[in-house]
């Protein structure tokens, strides 16, 4: 009778043993779902604090593209100004440059006719009409010298358009790695999400 009692506690602490190495192998299984948990959490914190940083850099590029646009419009709208002050300066020197020819020309038959009948001042109506052509000729010179400064301005306007439409391209550029950045930082936002609860879920049937 001893015998069998002895033999019952036996192998009741055999069951109580196994039990407790149990216990303690759940607790511990327990304790690791719990820091994992905890770590999920933590990295969900910093992926939101991620995305809103991105948020707020795209909205930085928005800004700046909207003040690209305007600086832009405001290029065009002067060169527009720009290229009418232009048409009406050249028709300007052309219509003195025409009135210079009929001067000179008026002039040039009145001395003509001078000659005609004076032919003693001829040297010195010849040395008059040198000196007038000389004077026509560097107007002539100088509406061509302003002309090409005119156009040559005309190219450094064209020339900071181009540079313009650039960096808005290159900013058009910036924007979309941003969008992709962000629906990139979504999608592991999305798996994290499925990883947590898909945990949470292992960690309710393992209790």
């Amino acid at each position: 009778m001893e015998d069998q009692n002895a033999e019952k506690i036996d192998s009741l602490k055999l069951k109580l043993k196994s039990a407790t190495k149990f216990k303690l192998i759940k607790e511990t299984e327990l304790l690791k779902l719990r820091n994992q948990e905890r770590s999920l959490k933590d990295e969900l914190a910093n992926t939101k604090n991620e995305v809103e940083l991105l948020m707020e850099q795209l909205e930085d590029i928005k800004n700046q593209i909207s003040q690209t646009k305007n600086q832009i419009s405001m290029i065009d709208i002067c060169k527009i100004s720009e290229k009418t002050k232009i048409e009406m300066y050249t028709s300007t020197l052309n219509n003195h440059k025409k009135g210079y020819e009929a001067l000179f020309k008026k002039e040039r038959d009145i001395i003509e006719l001078r000659n005609k009948k004076q032919k003693e001042k001829e040297a010195d109506e010849e040395e008059l009409i040198r000196q007038k052509e000389k004077v026509i000729t560097e107007k002539n010179e100088q509406i061509a010298k302003d002309a090409y400064a005119i156009e040559m301005e005309s190219d450094a306007i064209e020339k900071e358009c181009i540079v313009l439409r650039k960096r808005n391209n290159a900013l058009m550029l910036r924007l979309r790695r941003k969008l992709l950045e962000t629906e990139s930082v979504r999608r592991r936002m999305r798996k994290v999400n499925i990883d947590s609860e898909s945990y949470k879920g292992s960690g309710f049937k393992n209790e």
